[in-house]
Parts: structure tokens; sequence; C-alpha cells
């Protein structure tokens, strides 16, 4: 029977060394992931990977899992280190990360189809191109798209790792939808034989 992660954290601070390493093997493919589709970037995403472990490690023992998941916490600690990496380029302004809420006006005025989404994304054969797609998003609405569908994170698991209500939360997921779907409409309507 498999052990749950906060089991193998439980062992972990008991002294069972391995658990840490059964911890990282099972969560490290999502959280590189996620940074990687964040980023943008191979090489950063790997350093952020790594520095998400290392401050893991080092705070394992203030982890409680009456208060959330690992799973919510090993993303709130990668989301935070993507960030940081963030502040400290030059050419990205962090003005990017401040709330959009409400400053959309083209997002607001699409219609949510989340079928249409999903058709759409179907339609584009090639996996860089949804990358590019997704890198042309803010950063707040690809955060949560990318949480929601490649690490299968609830709203309320969203919401915790981002430090945001689980309203908010929704709302940002239903209007990064609909900007994907402008993006994605052009590229993914059937050719015009006029």
């Amino acid at each position: 029977m498999d052990r749950t992660d906060e089991e193998l954290v439980q062992e972990y601070i008991a002294g069972e060394e391995a658990a840490f390493n059964e911890l990282t093997r099972r969560t490290l493919p999502g959280v590189y992931s996620f940074v990687l589709r964040l980023l943008g970037e191979k090489e950063a995403a790997e350093d952020v990977a790594q520095e998400t472990f290392v401050k893991a490690w080092r705070s394992i023992a203030k982890y409680d899992q009456k208060s959330s998941k690992f799973k919510t916490w090993i993303l709130r600690i990668a989301r935070n280190s993507a960030i940081d990496h963030l502040r400290k380029r030059k050419n990205v302004p962090f003005s990017a990360f401040e709330t959009d809420e409400g400053t959309n006006i083209l997002a607001e005025t699409v219609a949510s189809d989340d079928e249409s989404v999903v058709l759409g994304l179907e339609r584009i054969d090639d996996a860089k191109a949804v990358h590019e797609q997704l890198q042309k998003l803010s950063p707040k609405h690809r955060e949560v798209l990318l949480l929601y569908y490649t690490n299968d994170a609830t709203f309320e698991e969203i919401a915790e790792v981002l430090g945001e209500p689980t309203n908010t939360v929704k709302s940002r997921h239903r209007r990064a939808l609909e900007a994907l779907r402008a993006l994605i409409a052009p590229q993914s309507a059937p050719p015009s034989y006029k």
C-alpha cells in the first residue's frame, strides 16, 4: 500500500531519510512542469525546481498537514520561488503580476465556453504552439491554468497556493480560458474558401 505524502513527511521528520527522496520523486515532475510553463525557460525552471526542494527540505518541520496538503504546500513554495526569480530578471516587469481584476475588457466580453477552448486546444497539433499561446497570457492567468490543468489542483488548492479567495481563483480561471480561447480561435478556425 502506498503511503500518503503526509505519512512520508512524518516518516522523514522521524528520521527516515528515504521518505524525502520518495516525496521528491512523486512531486518533482509536477513542480518542474509548473515552473517551466510559468517561466518559459528550461534552465530557469531547473534552477527554480531545485531551489523549491531545497526550501522544502529546510522547512519541512514547519509543514502543517492540518492546514494544507503537501502537494499544495510544495506548489506554493515553487510559485514563490518562480516569482522571486522573475523579480530578479531585468527584462520582465513585475507589474505583470499585479491584480488584473476587471482590466481585460476583451476577456470580459468574450463568452465563456470551456468546451470550445478544449476543442481549440485539440485542433492545435503542435504542443509548442500551445505553449506559445500560454506564454502570451498574463502570469496570473497562466499560473491558474497550469495549476488547474497540469497539476490537477482544485480551485480551493489553487486559492491556497496563491493566497487568494476561491471565488477570485474561479473568476481568474474563467477569464484565463476566455483569453486563451481568443488567442487560439484564429489558429483553430477552419480555412475560408471564399
